[in-house]
C-alpha cells in the first residue's frame, strides 16, 4: 500500500467521459481544496471551480474517456492535476467573439500561479497551481514572497513565464502552447 505523505495531502477521483460530468467533478475539486488547511478565500476558490472546471472539460472533450482528478497540497499551494488518456500536449484554439469555446488554457495561463503539462502513459497530466492571497485579517502567516517550489522533476511555468507570444500582431486569438514542454520547463 502506498504511503500518504501528510506534508503533501492528496485526495483524487475519477470523472466519467461525459460533459455532463465537469460541473459536479469541479465542484468536488473545491470540496477537497477546502479540506487541505490551505487558507484559501472564497474567490480563489471560485478561481480554482473555474480552472479545475476548464481543464477536466478539456479532458473529457478531448479524449471521450474518463480522466483521473488529483487535488493536491504542495507546500504552500493548491495543485490540482487532471491526468487523461491523451499524449498529444493541449492548445487553445483559435477562438471567435461567437465561439463557446478555445479560451480555457487563456484562462489557466492568465489566473494559474503555474501550470503545465507533463507526459503520463498512455496520456498526459495537466496541473495548475495556485497560491492562497494573503489574508487581510491578519491571521495568514503565507508570504506572498515564498519561493516557488513545484514537485522535484516536474515542469513548471509560472504566469510571468508562460506569456506565450502571439502568432501574429495582427491576430490576437492565436494558439497558445505553454512557453516549454516536458523537462524543458523550469521554474526559474
Amino acid at each position: 500500500m502506498a504511503r500518504r505523505d501528510p506534508e503533501r495531502p492528496k485526495s483524487g477521483f475519477t470523472v466519467a467521459a461525459a460533459v455532463g460530468a465537469v460541473p459536479a467533478a469541479r465542484r468536488r475539486v473545491v470540496s477537497l481544496a477546502r479540506n487541505l488547511g490551505l487558507p484559501l478565500s472564497d474567490q480563489t476558490l471560485e478561481t480554482v471551480e473555474l480552472l479545475a472546471g476548464e481543464v477536466i472539460a478539456n479532458a473529457v472533450l478531448y479524449t471521450a474517456a474518463p480522466c483521473g482528478v488529483s487535488v493536491t497540497r504542495a507546500d504552500e499551494r493548491l495543485r490540482v492535476e487532471v491526468t487523461d488518456a491523451d499524449a498529444s500536449l493541449p492548445s487553445a484554439v483559435e477562438a471567435g467573439p461567437s465561439d463557446e469555446g478555445g479560451r480555457g488554457l487563456l484562462l489557466v495561463n492568465a489566473l494559474a500561479d503555474a501550470w503545465g503539462t507533463q507526459p503520463e502513459p498512455p496520456g498526459k497530466t495537466t496541473w495548475f497551481e495556485i497560491t492562497p492571497e494573503p489574508s487581510t485579517d491578519g491571521l495568514d502567516n503565507s508570504s506572498p514572497d515564498a519561493p516557488f517550489s513545484p514537485h522535484a522533476g516536474e515542469p513548471a511555468v509560472r504566469r510571468t513565464e508562460c506569456q506565450a507570444p502571439m502568432a501574429s500582431s495582427t491576430n490576437p486569438r492565436s494558439s497558445l502552447v505553454p512557453a516549454a514542454v516536458g523537462k524543458q520547463h523550469q521554474a526559474a
